[in-house]
């Protein structure tokens, strides 16, 4: 059996416990809507910005910074087309503007940062993660600029600069870099402490995303078969174009097997934020990511074994 196949479907089987611990303990009430929000503002404002930064301690090379130029801006084209994707099945479906707006944001942006992390950490390793840092980097920019104007209620216009400047993961990525570049390197104890933490972004994840998850109803989400075609587009077909194309141009297997692997994550969480904020369909955005985290358990491991 492929190797890469064992390696993937063991990973997500740890991943998955602490996902089950996340949904167990939000069913036995031991998690909240509170819990859960402080669990969300602590990944996004504390443990997510120090993965990213201990990503980029280590030896320059100028090999590595241009393959992580490159790799945020490959998975920023990768975000746009499926998005685009994402449109078109939504029309073909014939789908009401609120599905539409969530579907067409949910085909674009999977969810790198909360999956992409832990799965990326747990097959490729520390190795790996530079590349989802900069995917990230893209991810952020392009989520709150090109995604939001998906949505018909949302502002059409952004600061950029506010943007960057007010996001924790983009302003660790920016020092991560400098350092990276300069060789400059914090003592060793400090360095020691920001990993530390930043290695709670893993089970954290994926409790958060558990207890997530027991908020709905799943059996209601799994029976809506309208999803399958846009889940489709989200785990299989962006994936595996991402493959086919990304191969003929990217000689390094892990930079190539970490982007396609992002590109097989689940919808984004933010995905049922946005709905919700901008008045389209959070219920069928909400269900999207519920269905989407479901199937890519299945999905993940078939396409490393496939590809």
């Amino acid at each position: 059996m492929n190797e890469l196949f064992i390696v993937f479907a063991n990973s997500l089987t740890a991943l998955g416990f602490c996902l089950v611990i996340g949904f167990l303990c939000r069913r036995r009430r031991m998690l909240n809507d509170i819990h859960t929000s402080g669990f969300a503002n602590f990944l996004v404002k504390v443990t997510l910005p120090c993965t990213v930064f201990v990503s980029f301690m280590r030896p320059f090379s100028r090999e590595l910074l241009i393959e992580s130029i490159v790799t945020f801006f490959v998975t920023g084209i990768l975000y746009i087309i499926g998005g685009y994707l994402g449109l078109v099945t939504a029309k073909l479906m014939k789908s009401t503007p609120g599905e539409r707006q969530s579907w067409q944001f949910g085909a674009a942006f999977g969810n790198v940062a909360f999956m992409g992390i832990p799965l990326v950490t747990a097959v490729f390793g520390e190795e790996g993660l530079i590349y989802v840092s900069m995917a990230m980097a893209s991810f952020n920019l392009l989520a709150f600029t090109f995604g939001v104007r998906m949505f018909d209620n949302a502002p059409k216009s952004v600061n950029l600069k506010k943007l960057i400047i007010e996001t924790p993961t983009l302003v660790a990525l920016t020092i991560g870099i400098i350092f990276f570049v300069t060789g400059f390197r914090l003592p060793y104890a400090l360095e020691g402490g920001v990993a530390l933490i930043g290695s709670m972004t893993t089970p954290l994840s994926m409790v958060f995303i558990g207890s997530i998850l027991a908020k709905q109803r799943l059996k209601d989400a799994l029976m809506d078969f309208r999803l399958l075609p846009v889940v489709g587009i989200r785990l299989v077909i962006v994936p595996l174009l991402s493959f086919f194309v990304l191969n003929i141009f990217i000689e390094n297997e892990l930079m190539l097997g970490v982007i396609v692997t992002l590109m097989a994550m689940p919808v984004a969480a933010i995905t049922a934020i946005f709905a919700e904020q901008f008045e389209a369909d959070a219920m069928a955005a909400a269900k999207y990511v519920v269905v989407s985290t479901i199937i890519c358990v299945i999905t993940v491991p078939v396409l490393s074994f496939l590809l």
